[in-house]
């Protein structure tokens, strides 16, 4: 490890509009964590982002990526078997990740590609892959033609055991998840209402 500065972390984003742009000081607080860390799997970069550096096997899935907009900051990862099928836990629950089959990948969201109309057809994430040297950009397009890790409708919020956001209160996606799971808890409830009356 490095005796590197660490940059002031920048605030955290707000719930609100897809974010278009790739935010540079948000960039230069990760590079300096991985530089840190030294270490450019995949997967130290979401645990870097929220402070979260426990096991990926315990990572479950969260709300999709291109279904709710997630604020820049938010970690994400493809859950999916080793064979292509969704999955609620990261590689399948079947390990911690395996390399170059298009399943397993993990990255920090930075914000989406919108078309004209404002529409996402895209999301943009910063990554990390063996080799790399520093903290990467990436626009992963929203393409059912493409497979697996190539589609930005493989990427979910990362999510811990207890099915709370990776990282709680250092996560940007908290107050999302809060407002969805209360909606979620609501429509159950007057579910089970209508269903007894």
């Amino acid at each position: 490890m490095s005796d590197h500065p660490f940059p002031p972390r920048p605030p955290l984003a707000k719930p609100g509009s897809p974010v278009r742009w790739f935010d540079p000081d948000l960039q230069a607080w990760l590079d300096a964590h991985v530089a840190y860390w030294n270490c450019y799997e995949c997967v130290v970069l979401p645990k870097v982002a929220v402070n979260a550096m426990r096991t990926v096997g315990n990572w479950r899935r969260g709300h999709n990526a291109m279904s709710v907009t997630l604020p820049p900051g938010t970690p994400v990862a493809s859950f999916m078997h080793r064979d292509g099928r969704p999955s609620d836990r990261w590689d399948g629950g079947e390990g911690l990740g395996i390399s170059k089959n298009n399943t397993t990948h993990s990255g920090v969201l930075a914000g989406y590609l919108l078309d004209a109309h404002g529409a996402k057809i895209g999301l943009k994430m910063w990554e990390l892959y063996p080799g790399c040297g520093r903290v990467r950009r990436r626009i992963i397009l929203l393409d059912d033609e493409r497979f697996g890790t190539k589609n930005a409708r493989a990427f979910h919020a990362i999510l811990e055991p207890d099915l709370t956001p990776l990282g709680g209160r250092d996560n940007p996606y908290l107050p999302i998840w809060q407002l969805l799971t209360d909606k979620d808890k609501q429509a159950q409830t007057c579910k089970n209402q209508n269903t007894e009356s």
